[in-house]
């Protein structure tokens, strides 16, 4: 622990965490397919079902990058938040993309029409599992402390 700084030296980073935290940060770039997707609902060639995730998806698209770097390259309680908030926004979209996939038919963009099935609604529950095991990662005492120094290694 750096004393003047109250923060942990560099060598501290828990730099396998922080790696696979960021890896699957940017993974969440492709979801930028849904900018077609909202087009379709908006042309009434897609079920209104899958504009709300539509939207999520993009925001957390456009965000990532940005979320990436700040999980990488800075610390803080700013950098602790905006990463919770992301992936608290990401599993909100997969929630609402499961319902879309259980009540409407499958948008051409992934393969659809088909009627509303189980199997559009796997791959959102496989990631918002995913969302939720980083959840725990950055809510562990050892990022709690490197992200937010001393206020975050108490308890």
């Amino acid at each position: 622990m750096d004393p003047v700084t109250a923060h942990p030296h560099p060598t501290d980073r828990p730099r396998w965490a922080i790696t696979a935290i960021v890896v699957w940060v940017l993974l969440q770039i492709p979801r930028l397919i849904a900018i077609p997707l909202v087009g379709g609902v908006l042309d009434d060639r897609e079920s209104d079902a899958w504009l709300y995730p539509a939207i999520l998806d993009i925001v957390v698209a456009i965000s990532a990058p940005l979320v990436a770097y700040a999980i990488w390259r800075k610390r803080g309680l700013a950098v602790w938040v905006t990463a919770i908030v992301f992936f608290v926004v990401s599993i909100v979209d997969h929630g609402d993309a499961v319902t879309a996939g259980l009540t409407a038919t499958t948008p051409r963009i992934f393969g659809g029409p088909a009627d509303p099935s189980i199997g559009a609604a796997v791959v959102p529950i496989v990631q918002a599992v995913i969302d939720v095991v980083v959840l725990g990662m950055l809510t562990s005492k050892k990022l709690r402390a490197y992200y937010l120094g001393p206020i975050g290694s108490s308890q």
